[in-house]
């Protein structure tokens, strides 16, 4: 038999170079001898043997592609060539290997098979269909058919809640909004009869057309759509439906909103031409303000003389996405920008007040709430400061005094957050509290909850401000401020919509390539065609009829990338799946007959304890009462019985004559896998400290996020006490965001000494290590978990020992798809000091130690012993 071990990554990254790569191995029929064929840090995919079993056929490559670039690198397109290509490799007992076909470029050779008897070899490549006898040419095979949809095409929905967004009209009797990404209208109303409710639809397009806004005269919709490419602002008659574009964005577009003088359309553009822009309503050239892509929430003074916005503290969170954020005021006219509340902490969400003497915004500087910036000095203090609200004639004159304005804040409502706006007819701030909207007076006094059961987006006055317009319970709602409790009214809807299923697809195929095209970490993707990648696989949705599919095709996409934290998961859907939980042993597949022979039962399982014991070599005859096999699927008798009690019957023989009965909880499979890691862990620490002769202890970190940071700091201080060196594991990690946390804990070093009478002396700083360390990582550390020991090396704290990393490390983020495609996006490259990346370019150790499969079988683990001897070499040389 041929199989592949390592493979950590999937066909779809065939070209993938590294630790990772699936290595071929052989294995007799009775399992006793393995033996490595070939491992060449390449992939080997689709191992097939040839009829007479003298050689194996595989797709592999003979030569790297160039993926990652160092950091200032500015490089070219790759040039492919026959050993970059995947290609099918026939490689001999003895591992050697040679080229059977000479494609080059594009996807490669995949799903390789072999006919058993004529050794006739069939693959796809480039969506084509081949076949090619031993010695021969491939030859390309012809398929013709007819077929029948797998599914539905044409999708007839009925839709009355899930907005997403939506405006009020003017005059108030419609109301626009978004749903499933396509725009309908309702009246404010209900009209009459059973039909009433039904909604207008105001677009018919596959993809993307959302974010409605009314013209202030009511007869123009602007909204956003990718209907031409990125997402840009296009218009709508309201009258006659006719669509034009207003504004091709060369990147994304987003937050619409009208100017205070209701004269031009406002929004945030993405991209390094960026920044937050207007366009008269009329049309024209945009106008910048702010030339960062900031995307953060902006204030317009009611005189349009100033713009307040949110700008990221650069450097000032321990990791980047931790940066605070100060609000900023801009003067149009000068451009003159001043930083107005200068203090490391989240601040957001500006707005004027409706008189123009005051700037809100929501801090956490002290008391989370929302405070306020008096546009002049005030001539008294907070203390004795009586704020009355006049309601101004017209348009107010704003003019802010710059001189310290962070001096000037102060707290007005306590828990308070944005959106916030102000009340034209008496000063009210309305705010957030919670998931609820709540207004206060003036002076920050006599708060009161206005809406109840939460809310789903910001809100808005109508046109007397009289009401509050927002969505709430999925629905557009209006809130009335003028009658008491403040009742709110829903608007109800029925938007009979058909959904075109294969032109989804396409939409949201398109929007897939686009956003990476915008926003994938390397500008020069991987020295990939980006283009011509879209180019060659948009042919294969034509035969996509399942959501799955879907996702293979923009996997295997996306795959030639050679990026990782790229993947694509299908839609939701389906049937639903069924979760099987565990007796929590494992079992003896040699025995064939009635009943399941037990091989192994893992300390603190249930069958582990004297009261449910059951003994390796006993048999469990009956689950719940059914008789069962091993060569049945008797693991269907488990299905959703996680958490349940079982009833086992159990013997020392094959047979139910004597059987005994054992009841327990059933186990799910991940209570299990907790279990037996744990078992596998403190088998490790005993090992370091009985090799080490109590000198060295050992800490695992199984992942990289927070409750791994508390597990981390729990053991470790505990575990070192007493000891002279440390082995700190991140083999088995999956990653997370704690490595800097890490190397700041484990870099400090003694800066004082504290000695209390009588007590034993405390160094300072606490938590203080400065002992022999040596950091353990091989090819199942991902991503963080590559990032730890690349830094603990470059800081010189420890030794490294195990295997390289398989380069899977990109600060990543998801989204959606229009249809519905979950995708996974690497936005932020992650590079060494020295300017090389990590991605595609894992962390070699000091100390390069493997461990085969039988070792593995053996319960053996070569790694630790290396790792315990190099400690203890380190302490040696320390003596």
């Amino acid at each position: 038999m041929v199989f592949t071990h390592k493979a950590m990554f999937g066909w779809e990254r065939s070209r993938y170079q590294g630790s990772g790569a699936a290595q071929l191995w052989t294995i007799n029929a009775t399992g006793t001898d393995r033996k490595l064929l070939r491992s060449t840090g390449f992939q080997h995919l689709w191992p097939q043997f040839s009829p007479d079993g003298e050689k194996i056929y595989a797709v592999t490559v003979t030569e790297k592609t160039p993926s990652s670039r160092n950091i200032n690198e500015k490089p070219k397109l790759n040039t492919d060539n026959e050993n970059r290509t995947p290609n099918i490799y026939e490689v001999t007992t003895n591992g050697s290997a040679r080229r059977l076909t000479n494609f080059v470029g594009g996807s490669g050779t995949r799903f390789l098979t072999v006919a058993k008897q004529a050794g006739t070899v069939a693959f796809e490549n480039e969506g084509q269909i081949y076949t090619m006898t031993p010695g021969g040419q491939p030859k390309a095979v012809a398929i013709s058919g007819s077929v029948d949809p797998k599914g539905l095409e044409l999708d007839r929905q009925t839709i009355t809640g899930g907005v997403v967004s939506a405006d009020l009209s003017p005059d108030g009797k419609t109301v626009a909004f978004d749903v499933r990404r396509e725009l309908f209208s309702v009246p404010t109303t209900r009209g009459k009869g059973p039909n009433g409710a039904d909604a207008k639809q105001l677009t018919d397009y596959a993809g993307t057309d959302t974010s409605p806004l009314y013209s202030p005269d009511g007869q123009t919709l602007f909204f956003i759509s990718d209907r031409d490419g990125a997402n840009s602002i296009y218009t709508m008659d309201v009258a006659t439906g006719q669509i034009k574009s207003f504004y091709q964005a060369p990147n994304e577009v987003q937050s619409l909103t009208l100017t205070p003088d209701q004269k031009h359309v406002a929004f945030w553009e993405n991209g390094r031409q960026g920044g937050y822009k207007s366009i008269p309503i009329e049309g024209g050239a945009p106008t910048t303000y702010i030339n960062k892509p900031y995307g953060t929430a902006t204030a317009f003074s009611p005189d349009m003389k100033y713009i307040a916005y949110g700008k990221p503290l650069i450097n000032s969170g321990f990791k980047p996405w931790e940066n605070s954020q100060n609000i900023w005021i801009k003067e149009i006219a000068t451009g003159n920008e001043v930083n107005v509340t200068k203090l490391n902490t989240n601040e957001s969400d500006p707005a004027w007040s409706a008189d123009g003497k005051y700037l809100y915004f929501f801090s956490d500087r002290g008391p989370s709430g929302i405070y306020g910036i008096p546009a002049q000095a005030e001539d008294a203090r907070t203390t004795e400061l009586e704020l009355k609200y006049e309601k101004p004639e017209g348009t107010p004159t704003v003019n802010f005094d710059f001189t310290n304005p962070d001096r000037r804040i102060r707290l007005l409502i306590p828990n308070g957050a944005g959106p916030i706006i102000s009340d034209k007819s008496n000063g009210d701030i309305i705010h957030r509290q919670g998931a609820d909207i709540f207004k206060a007076n003036y002076d920050g006094e006599g708060v009161t909850q206005i809406s109840r059961g939460g809310i789903q987006s910001g809100y808005k006055f109508n046109a007397d401000g009289s009401q509050l317009f927002t969505i709430q319970n999925g629905a557009p709602t209006l809130i009335n401020l003028r009658r008491p409790g403040y009742p709110a009214q829903g608007v109800e809807f029925r938007a009979d919509w058909t959904r075109d299923v294969n032109a989804e697809r396409k939409a949201a195929f398109h929007e897939f390539w686009r956003i990476y095209n915008n926003q994938f970490y390397d500008e020069f993707f991987h020295r990939r065609d980006w283009a011509a990648i879209r180019d060659r696989y948009e042919p294969l949705l034509d035969s996509v009829a399942h959501r799955r599919e879907m996702a293979d095709v923009l996997n295997m996409m996306v795959g030639e990338l050679e990026a990782s934290h790229a993947e694509v998961s299908p839609s939701g859907g389906g049937n639903r799946s069924e979760s099987t939980a565990t007796i929590g042993v494992t079992y003896d597949y040699s025995h064939q007959g009635l009943g399941v022979r037990v091989k192994e039962v893992p300390k603190n399982t249930p069958g582990s304890f004297p009261k449910t014991l059951i003994k390796p070599g006993e048999y469990i005859m009956k689950v719940n009462g059914q008789t069962v096999r091993l060569d049945q699927n008797f693991l269907r008798l488990l299905n959703n019985e996680g958490g349940r009690d079982l009833t086992l019957h159990v013997n020392d023989k094959p047979t139910m004559d004597g059987a005994r009965e054992v009841k327990f909880r059933a186990m799910s499979s991940g209570q299990l896998r907790g279990i037996i890691n744990e078992n596998r862990i403190e088998w490790r620490r005993k090992y370091v400290e009985e090799l080490s002769g109590g000198k060295v202890t050992y800490v695992h970190i199984a992942g990289m996020g927070g409750g791994n940071l508390r597990t981390f700091n729990n053991e470790m201080w505990e575990y070192v006490q007493g000891k002279d060196g440390v082995i700190i594991d991140v083999r088995e990690n999956g990653g997370g965001n704690i490595a800097d946390i890490l190397i700041d804990i484990l870099e400090r070093r003694l800066h004082m000494r504290y000695v209390p009478r009588d007590g034993d002396e405390i160094p300072g700083p606490g938590q203080l290590w400065a002992k022999p360390t040596v950091v353990m990582h091989a090819e199942t550390s991902f991503s963080n978990a590559e990032m730890f020991p690349a830094t603990m090396k470059t800081l010189g704290l420890a030794k490294l020992v195990g295997m390289p990393t398989p380069g899977y490390v990109i600060y990543t983020y998801g989204g959606v798809l229009v249809d519905g495609t979950p995708i996974r996006l690497p936005s932020t490259g992650v590079y060494r000091v020295d300017g090389t990346p990590l991605e595609n370019m894992g962390e070699e150790p000091d100390i390069k130690v493997d461990i085969d499969p039988d070792q593995y079988f053996r319960n053996e683990d070569p790694q630790l012993k290396r790792a315990v001897e190099e400690a203890l070499r380190q302490i040696a040389n320390q003596g």
